[in-house]
C-alpha cells in the first residue's frame, strides 16, 4: 500500500489541532491585547431582554460553530490575520444578576481594549451591551457616529419616561444620545420595520438621526444604501452595531425578537463590504444570537459570516491606512533626498 508523501510546502503549524479550544473565527486566543490590532471579545449577558432570554449563551455558541471558510474574504482579497494581529481575547468578566454593575464592567473592559490600541469587536449578549460600550468609546473619541443594523430602533421607553433612566435591550441608543455618547447627526439606523412613525419622527427631529427603513432598503441598490450610510457617517469615529434580527427569521431564527420582512445574509454582506471600506470604524459588535431557537445552526452560520465580514472590513481599513503611511514615509524620504 502506497502512502502519499506529505507536501513539503504544507505549514502544519497553521492547522488547528483537533482538540483546539474554540475561539471566534478560529483566531488565536489571547487575553493579553498588547500589540493587537483587532480584539474580539464575548459579552455573555442578557439581563435586559424583553422577550426570549438566552442570548448570554451567544458567544460560546458562535465559538463552537465556526466554519473555516469564514477566515477568508475573497471580495476584499484579504485573509483575517494578514499582516495584522487579530485575536479572540475571551469573555468579559461580569457580575450575574447586577445590571448596572455589569454595565460598569463592560465599559471598563472595552476601555482596556481601546487603551491598548486595539479595535474591539464584541459579540453579545443582548443589545443593551452597546450602551456601556459607547460609554467607553466616548471617553476616547467623544460623541460617536453609529451605523446600526436592526429591525428595531432601540430607542424605546424615551417617549414614556423621558427623564427616568430605564435600561433594556430596547433603549440603548436613546440612553446613549441623552448621555451624549452618540452624535445623532452622524447616526443611521438601517432595516427598521417596527415602531410608531409619529413617535419616531419626533425623536428623529430632536436628535438628527437618519432612519433607512426596511421598505426603503428593499427598494434601493446596495450602492445607494452605502452612499446613504457614508454620507451620514462622514469621517467621524464610528461604531457598527449589528443586531442579528436585521436578517429575516428565515436566515436568523435564533434570536430574541424576530421580525418578518427582513434581509438575507447576502444583503447584509453586500451592504457591509460596499459601505464600510474607507470609513473610520473604531469598533463593532454583533448581538442577539439566541442558541435555543436555532434549528440546524442556521443563525450560527449567518452570524459567523457576518462577524467575519465585520472583522475583514475593519482589517481592510487598517491595512489601507498602513499602506498610506508607507507611501507618506516614502514620499518624505524622497523629498529629503531631493533637498540634499
Amino acid at each position: 500500500m502506497n502512502i502519499e508523501k506529505i507536501p513539503e510546502k504544507m505549514d502544519w503549524n497553521k492547522l488547528d489541532p483537533p482538540n483546539a479550544m474554540n475561539s471566534f473565527l478560529h483566531l488565536e486566543y489571547s487575553p493579553d491585547v498588547t500589540g493587537v490590532d483587532i480584539a474580539l471579545a464575548g459579552v455573555p449577558f442578557d439581563l435586559a431582554t424583553s422577550n426570549r432570554p438566552g442570548t448570554k449563551l451567544g458567544p460560546a455558541y458562535l465559538r463552537s460553530r465556526v466554519f473555516k471558510g469564514a477566515k477568508v474574504d475573497e471580495v476584499l482579497d484579504i485573509s483575517i490575520g494578514d499582516n495584522l494581529k487579530i485575536v479572540d481575547s475571551g469573555d468579559y468578566k461580569l457580575m450575574g444578576g447586577y445590571l448596572l454593575d455589569a454595565f460598569a464592567l463592560i465599559k471598563d473592559q472595552t476601555k482596556k481594549i481601546l487603551d491598548a490600541g486595539a479595535t474591539p469587536v464584541i459579540v453579545g449578549g443582548d443589545h443593551s451591551i452597546t450602551f456601556p460600550e459607547l460609554a467607553a468609546y466616548y471617553e476616547v473619541y467623544g460623541p460617536m457616529a453609529m451605523i446600526h443594523f436592526d429591525s428595531h430602533l432601540d430607542t424605546g421607553m424615551y417617549q414614556m419616561c423621558p427623564t427616568k433612566e430605564i435600561y433594556t435591550h430596547g433603549n440603548p441608543f436613546s440612553n446613549a444620545m441623552r448621555k451624549g455618547y452618540l452624535d445623532g447627526n452622524h447616526t443611521i439606523q438601517i432595516g427598521i420595520r417596527t415602531g410608531t412613525p409619529k413617535m419616531n419622527d419626533e425623536y428623529t427631529k430632536e436628535y438628527g438621526r437618519e432612519i433607512l427603513s426596511a421598505a426603503e432598503l428593499h427598494a434601493i441598490s446596495y450602492e445607494e444604501a452605502a452612499e446613504r450610510i457614508r454620507a451620514k457617517v462622514g469621517d467621524m469615529p464610528c461604531i457598527v452595531t449589528f443586531d442579528i434580527d436585521f436578517l429575516d427569521p428565515v436566515y436568523a431564527p435564533g434570536t430574541g425578537t424576530p421580525v418578518t420582512g427582513g434581509f438575507s445574509v447576502y444583503d447584509a454582506l453586500m451592504i457591509l463590504e460596499t459601505a464600510l471600506p474607507g470609513l473610520n470604524i473604531v469598533g463593532a459588535d454583533l448581538v442577539e444570537v439566541e442558541p435555543y431557537y436555532d434549528p440546524c445552526e442556521i443563525t450560527a452560520i449567518s452570524a459567523n459570516n457576518i462577524l467575519a465580514k465585520l472583522v475583514t472590513c475593519i482589517a481592510y481599513n487598517k491595512l489601507m491606512k498602513k499602506e498610506d503611511v508607507k507611501e507618506d514615509v516614502k514620499e518624505a524620504e524622497k523629498e529629503k533626498k531631493e533637498e540634499k
